[in-house]
């Protein structure tokens, strides 16, 4: 479709970010950073990467608002209120889907293939999807779950909302999202083989199993490096907007050394880097 495409892809962009602005699911300055990713995503001949980012922020958006009453509930704000996630900011923004950007930039302007399947650079875009994908999925049902969950560095029960904790709803939710993002790049990806149903199912659990080790690592870096801390009523404390902040509360699990934000960026950075270099070592992707 050439022009055409980027036009409309453009257009589409323009008017999630209209929708969210309506609906308040992004700050003001998280509006302006997602115009600039989605139109960074938009213009790239590929239409896949635009794809994979409306999928990611429809689909987190929409289960974000799953049962949103009882998740207010279930942690407090730091000031006592309820808990529960705000309109996301450019910080969130950038967190969940930078490392795309960079590459799809590097990809316009190093990158002459127009195919998918031998690309090292499309494989890193996907797979930074694959793993915040399944990773918003497994945080936003994950907490509903009606067991208590585990601290996956523990394996012992913990409050809902504690950074690492995971469930059995988690985790089979980290891998549904994987496999969405699987699904969407086996239907729209630029495949220059024939691929048979066969090697596309393959692909998709492939693409699963990134999304899912990076729910993974995104829980053991939350154990570890970010700090839960519970209010006097055992109610874990959220600070909005996943940005760091000191609080005062009993100590549940991990080091106070990064945010939120911080755990979400290096789980992306990290599973993108890995799924890229067993890509490049197992099939030569160039």
């Amino acid at each position: 479709m050439g022009l055409i495409g980027i036009i409309l892809r453009c257009t589409a962009v323009v008017g999630m970010m209209q929708r969210a602005g309506k609906r308040k699911s992004l700050t003001p300055n998280g509006l302006t950073a997602g115009m600039i990713t989605g139109l960074i995503h938009a213009v790239h001949p590929w239409s896949i990467f635009t794809i994979l980012l409306f999928g990611f922020f429809i689909t987190g958006t929409a289960f974000t608002k799953v049962k949103a009453n009882i998740k207010k509930k279930l942690t407090v704000s730091p000031t006592g209120g309820a808990g529960g996630e705000g309109p996301r900011t450019e910080v969130q923004v950038l967190a969940n889907s930078v490392i795309a950007s960079v590459l799809i930039l590097l990809h316009a302007l190093f990158k002459r293939s127009q195919c998918f399947d031998s690309d090292i650079l499309a494989i890193g875009v996907i797979a930074q999807y694959a793993a915040v994908t399944a990773d918003t999925w497994s945080s936003e049902l994950g907490i509903l779950s009606r067991s208590r969950p585990i601290l996956i560095t523990t394996m012992r029960p913990c409050p809902p909302g504690t950074n690492g904790g995971v469930s059995q709803t988690g985790l089979i939710s980290a891998f549904a999202g994987g496999a969405f993002v699987g699904l969407l790049t086996a239907l729209f990806a630029p495949f220059c083989d024939s691929w048979s149903l066969v090697s596309r199912l393959r692909l998709i659990f492939g693409i699963a199993i990134v999304g899912f080790t990076g729910s993974i690592l995104d829980s053991l870096l939350g154990a570890t490096l970010q700090q839960s801390v519970a209010n006097d009523s055992g109610v874990i404390i959220e600070v909005e907007g996943g940005e760091k902040k000191r609080l005062s509360g009993k100590i549940v699990s991990g080091a106070d050394v990064l945010s939120n934000n911080g755990v979400n960026l290096a789980m992306a950075f990290a599973t993108t880097v890995l799924t890229m270099f067993i890509a490049y070592a197992f099939y030569g992707f160039h």
